[in-house]
């Protein structure tokens, strides 16, 4: 063996090394996680008491909370600006939609608005006639909200 090859001999052992010392760590620390299960395939069990913990919307409650979305847009609207379009979305439902038709009216106890939107959700996309009325108090309440005749 000349010296050439004695001097590559030992780089090699060097990178062998390197790579066992970084091989060694990682190999030890993946089978901590695997072997803290009864076995490799319980890792991709779900988790009953962490996916039951939430509770899902129904589908009323999920209109409803769309209606809230819808009402606070359109009764925060200022008169000037009730023509035109209105995207709304709602990051709680992941519904979203656009307000059109938006027309001021006279109602009792104050002033109300009438309306159509889109919603657009898991189900599909729907079409509502809505109205809100402004309340003794200032804030707006939804007097209907119901999908419209198609």
């Amino acid at each position: 063996m000349d010296l050439t090859e004695a001097t590559v001999s030992g780089k090699s052992r060097r990178t062998r090394r390197a790579l066992l010392a970084l091989l060694v760590p990682l190999l030890v620390s993946l089978t901590g996680c695997v072997s803290s299960r009864d076995n490799a395939a319980s890792v991709l069990m779900i988790d009953p008491v962490t996916t039951s913990s939430v509770p899902p919307l129904s589908a009323e409650s999920e209109i409803m909370s769309d209606e809230t979305v819808v009402r606070d847009l359109a009764g925060s609207l200022a008169p000037s600006r009730l023509a035109g379009l209105h995207p709304w979305s709602n990051p709680l439902t992941g519904s979203a939609g656009v307000i059109s038709g938006l027309q001021a009216q006279s109602g009792d106890p104050g002033p109300c608005r009438q309306f159509m939107t889109t919603r657009h959700a898991f189900d599909g996309v729907s079409l509502f006639d809505g109205k809100i009325c402004m309340q003794a108090g200032g804030s707006w309440k939804v007097i209907s909200f119901e999908p419209a005749d198609g």
